[in-house]
């Protein structure tokens, strides 16, 4: 089920525990056997938007001799496409991988991975997507999807080989499956040596027991969403428009673009969002700042300072996510709640 929906054969799907190890598996994995087979292939190119099972990975590798290159990205949160291919050219016959990821977890850009791919092809670098936040660009004909090809439908079933990408990383509960298992999306061919050792499992790639319950639910999850895309697609798109409309009745600004329906993420001017978090939380609704906590102190952002936004910017930003369960009698009650909470952030 899961290779088919991806138009892959079964043998390129390698089983993870999830996202993060999936990208851990494909940036070191993939680096490490390039350089191996060329030493002058030292260098990681990266976005700077990406997950930190991407980005750690990638400068993980700096202790070993890598170099990490970061792609410019624009101030709306996408990645520049033709900066990129100037990068690629300037630093010929040095880069390992390329890894960019299809939607950014923390504000929902929409990233032209067509694009990336095509130029990395040219250049025999191999592309790493994380595919983890992309479930909801997978609906074929999506127009919120610009550049980006669909994962295929049943009509179009071969898209994963045609495209340029090498590897593609998934996780289950992000299409409504459990935690704790997700895939590695990799062709035989490529070069990638293992990050774990054991009993040989998944192409001596992911040593361990395969955990057949949660893959059979995976499998399972992804039935379930192709069938059901097309209808939950449209109702995020209206529960999408509805909550910016909320937002920006309180004069919270709306960043970045093309989005993804289901997350939206907004800066209240005059608010900390640690406040806002908390005083929503006290109204029964359940926000995230989209920023990091270590040791308790709140850390800007690192997407929205590639995207040229201040420290003290991205302090006031919250992520507001959207999925199959989120009806309009949610949004009432974010509309009926937040005024008062935006008023209450801005004295405190």
């Amino acid at each position: 089920m899961i290779a088919g929906r991806l138009g892959v054969d079964p043998s390129d799907v390698v089983f993870t525990s999830g996202g993060t190890e999936a990208d851990n598996m494909a940036v070191l994995g993939i680096a490490r056997a390039r350089r191996s087979l060329n030493p002058q292939l030292t260098t990681v190119l990266v976005s700077p938007i990406e997950h930190h099972a991407v980005l750690d990975s990638a400068y993980g590798l700096v202790s070993e001799g890598f170099t990490v290159l970061e792609m410019p990205v624009d101030p709306d949160g996408v990645i520049d496409a033709d900066a990129v291919r100037d990068l690629a050219d300037a630093h010929a016959g040095e880069i390992a991988l390329a890894a960019c990821m299809w939607v950014n977890n923390e504000i929902g850009t929409i990233q032209p991975i067509d694009q990336l791919a095509t130029i990395m092809a040219e250049r025999t670098i191999p592309y790493h997507c994380d595919a983890v936040q992309a479930g909801w660009v997978w609906s074929p004909g999506d127009p919120q999807s610009g550049s980006v090809r669909p994962v295929p439908s049943q009509s179009d079933p071969h898209l994963f080989p045609q495209s340029s990408l090498v590897s593609l990383a998934l996780s289950a509960h992000k299409i409504g499956g459990p935690m704790g298992v997700g895939a590695l999306i990799l062709p035989r061919n490529t070069p990638i040596q293992p990050v774990a050792f054991g009993g040989g499992q998944e192409r001596k790639l992911r040593s361990g027991t395969v955990p057949v319950p949660l893959v059979a639910s995976f499998a399972a999850a992804v039935r379930e969403s192709a069938q059901n895309r097309d209808k939950e697609h449209s109702q995020l798109i209206h529960l999408s428009s509805r909550l910016e409309s909320i937002l920006t009745s309180v004069d919270a600004k709306i960043v970045g673009g093309p989005r993804t329906p289901n997350i939206t993420y907004a800066l209240f001017s005059g608010c900390r969002a640690q406040d806002l978090v908390v005083l929503l939380d006290q109204q029964g609704i359940f926000v995230s700042t989209g920023s990091a906590c270590t040791a308790g102190v709140v850390q800007p952002s690192h997407v929205l300072l590639a995207m040229g936004r201040t420290a003290e910017e991205s302090l006031m930003g919250l992520r507001f996510s959207l999925g199959w369960s989120t009806t309009d009698d949610d949004l009432d009650a974010l509309a009926a709640a937040l005024p008062s909470v935006v008023a209450q952030a801005r004295r405190i």
